[in-house]
């Protein structure tokens, strides 16, 4: 008796140590006969698909289930309608490999869906999209054979299912189903090797359906390119950006091999050449896709230039410029900050394995990332265009009371606009990437368009430093540099401040006697230390008597007299067969524009309108 107590409490905890697992069809083909019965076939019933111990039941709410009790090994199964000619298969339709059960687990339930069946056609959730191709590119075999490839044949690039058919008009059309709410697809001829690309050549997304209450189902649809017949990478463009990139290496040699050049500004200036020409051949390096899949990393190469190209070029200007800064440096460190924090955030996508690499690339997931700091650069490069600005004008402001000429800032001038030119550009292709997000309209030609005219800008900077290295070499130079020290200069502007009545009276003058006697407006590279040390006294003290005694900067002051010397020899016999460019620069004019901007501000009108009717002119 007691043997027999042992036995039963044995069996009885055996059996509770022995978990039941429950099978729960979550989800089953909705074209599934409603009569039929489902069956699990498995190692544990050698695979008898019609087994009625493992016949399948419905619960409260409709759902297939059986349970099993007392199972605890692991076993292979699948779910059929009680034979094999009706098993399970994927969404495609395809083969399904065996499930597998691990064993061991206490009342487990496994949640099972089912997609189609092997003897059912395939009843996709949302329906079928139809599918026709109107065009192809040019240099499509003739005999190709199109496929298409998606989640819906496990991307199967040659899946003979998915063949589609030409028709009498030379479009080729195709239904696939429609699984989920989203759909990504692509075009192929066969193989990846032969897959779809953009217009340009490169790698295309994955195209995207998506069900919306008001989507139709007939989708006409274009293939730009294939990416193994978009033929050589060096077309017009590419050529253009790669010639600017040879031409920006050649620069900085040619700059730097200048005598008495300017060490500090074209040390700056080399830098930035060699960033944008680095980021110019990483541009068309993209566009080859042998070297995109051996190092897709230089695809993320040019957006460094986004927060790197400013603040370089504001160094460059602060150097050349040699305006008054607290840092020997020229610009101060955090600058570069926003270009560190750039670095940063794109360091993990340069560490991934280049497959990795390419299918996020591919499949657009770095976007956000991409289109981030391509806003973040162009609100950057905005804000450094006007604090450049304000360089430039300072200089100029600074230089009107110094010289009594026009600094030659053309060069930087042409610069600024181009650089107002790219950041316009780059605002619209910004836009059109925005609208293309908001408003879900295929905008890509537009951003491509605006995208590969932005790099064109950007490459027409080396163009025009090239231009200027080569027509006037001298403005990257030494400038002469003021050899006053420190406490002397400190010292005169103390005395030119406390100069009374009579002495700024003396000094003025002194100077119109210099200038009566001497004519020294006749010289083009007046300064102000070289007029002052004319009149015997300081400049800081010569700066405050034609300030406050005529009402004007050094810049004017002396063009006034060139303006006066100009009308009277322009009326001269001896005159009357020269130009009246050749009669501005024989008074000490260096430049046409400054002496009409002088002119038409002193006379308020130009030379020709204020000699009108009084000489005759020689063109």
């Amino acid at each position: 008796m007691l043997n027999s107590l042992v036995a039963l409490s044995c069996l009885l905890l055996t059996s509770a140590l022995y978990g039941q697992v429950t099978f729960l069809l979550e989800q089953i083909p909705a074209n599934t006969p409603s009569g039929d019965t489902l069956f699990l076939a498995s190692s544990i019933n050698n695979w008898d698909a019609g087994n009625p111990g493992y016949q399948f039941r419905r619960n409260a709410s409709g759902q297939h289930y059986l349970t099993l009790p007392e199972r605890t090994e692991a076993f292979d199964y699948k779910i059929t309608r009680g034979a094999w000619a009706s098993v399970e298969t994927d969404s495609t339709g395809g083969f399904v490999d065996n499930h597998r059960y691990p064993g061991g687990k206490k009342e487990d339930t496994i949640r099972l869906t089912i997609y189609t069946w092997d003897d059912l056609p395939i009843n996709p959730r949302y329906g079928w999209l139809r599918i026709q191709v109107d065009r192809l590119p040019k240099n499509t075999p003739p005999d190709a054979s199109i496929y298409a490839v998606g989640g819906f044949n496990n991307w199967n690039p040659s899946d003979p299912g998915y063949r589609m058919q030409k028709q009498r008009d030379g479009t080729f059309e195709i239904a696939i189903p429609l699984l989920s709410d989203t759909t990504f697809y692509k075009f192929t001829r066969g193989g990846w090797e032969t897959i779809e690309g953009r217009r340009n050549g490169r790698a295309r997304v994955n195209r995207q359906f998506i069900i919306k209450e008001d989507s139709s189902r007939n989708l006409r649809v274009q293939i730009e390119s294939w990416e193994d017949l978009a033929g050589n990478p060096i077309n017009v463009y590419t050529f253009f950006l790669l010639l600017a990139a040879i031409q920006g290496f050649l620069l900085i040699l040619a700059i730097n091999s200048l005598q008495n050049n300017n060490r500090a500004a074209n040390g700056s200036l080399s830098i930035l050449l060699l960033t944008l020409s680095v980021a110019l051949a990483g541009r068309v390096s993209t566009y080859d896709r042998e070297i995109f899949n051996w190092i897709p990393g230089l695809l993320l190469l040019p957006d460094f230039i986004y927060f790197l190209y400013a603040p370089i070029f504001l160094l460059y200007l602060n150097r050349l410029l040699r305006l008054p800064s607290r840092q020997n440096f020229g610009i101060s460190w955090w600058h570069f900050v926003p270009f560190l924090i750039h670095l940063g955030v794109y360091m993990p996508f340069m560490l991934m394995p280049k497959a990795t690499l390419i299918s996020e690339v591919v499949n657009q997931n770095l976007k956000p990332f991409f289109v981030g700091a391509a806003g973040m650069g162009l609100i950057f490069n905005a804000i450094y265009w006007f604090v450049c600005r304000r360089a430039i004008r300072q200089y100029e402001q600074e230089s009107g009371e110094k010289h009594a000429f026009e600094p030659n800032l053309a060069f930087l001038k042409v610069v600024m606009w181009l650089k107002a030119l790219c950041i316009f550009i780059w605002a619209a292709g910004f836009c059109f990437g925005i609208a293309d997000f908001l408003l879900e309209k295929d905008l890509g030609f537009l951003t491509d368009t605006t995208t590969d005219t932005l790099w064109m800008a950007f490459a027409f900077t080396a163009f025009i430093l090239g231009y200027y290295t080569m027509r006037q070499p001298e403005i990257f130079k030494l400038p002469p540099m003021d050899a006053t020290p420190t406490e002397q200069l400190q010292e005169e502007q103390e005395k030119a401040a406390s100069m009374s009545t009579e002495e700024l009276a003396a000094i003025k003058k002194s100077l119109e006697e210099v200038i009566k006697n001497n004519q020294p407006y006749r010289n083009p590279g007046l300064s102000l230390t070289d007029l002052a040390e004319m009149t015997g006294t300081s400049p800081h003290s010569l700066s405050r008597v034609i300030n406050e005694g005529y009402g004007m900067n050094f810049n004017d002051f002396i063009n006034a007299y060139r303006i006066e010397e100009f009308k009277r020899l322009v009326q001269l016999e001896e005159y009357r067969n020269q130009t009246l460019l050749a009669i501005a620069f024989a008074v000490g004019f260096n430049s046409k524009s400054a002496f009409n901007r002088s002119f038409k501000k002193l006379e308020d009108c130009t030379p020709r309108e204020y000699l009108k009717g009084k000489v005759d002119l020689v063109d």
